[in-house]
C-alpha cells in the first residue's frame, strides 16, 4: 500500500475519534453510498463492452436513431405492417 493512501486512512481514523456515535454512522451509510455508486459505473462499463451481436435484445439498442425521415412514433403501423 503506498504511503500517501496510508496517511488518508490514518487522517481518516483520526477524525472519525471526534466524530459523535451518530455522526459515525452517517460516514459508514456515506462510505456504503459511495460503494454502491462505483458498483453501479462498473455495471454500466460492462455493458458497454457487449457486443450486440450476442444479444438479440441489445440489438434494438438505437434502433429508433435512423436517418431521416423521424417519423418511426408516428408511422410505426406503417412500418412494421405496410400500408394499410
Amino acid at each position: 500500500m503506498n504511503r500517501q493512501l496510508m496517511d488518508y486512512k490514518e487522517k481518516v481514523i483520526k477524525e472519525l475519534g471526534n466524530l459523535s456515535e451518530e455522526k459515525i454512522d452517517e460516514v459508514i451509510d456515506f462510505i456504503g453510498y459511495l460503494k454502491s455508486r462505483e458498483d453501479r459505473r462498473r455495471k454500466v462499463k460492462k455493458i458497454d463492452i457487449f457486443d450486440t451481436r450476442d444479444n438479440a435484445l441489445l440489438s434494438f439498442i438505437g434502433i429508433g436513431e435512423s436517418s431521416p425521415p423521424h417519423d418511426l412514433a408516428e408511422n410505426h403501423d406503417k412500418y412494421v405492417y405496410g400500408d394499410l
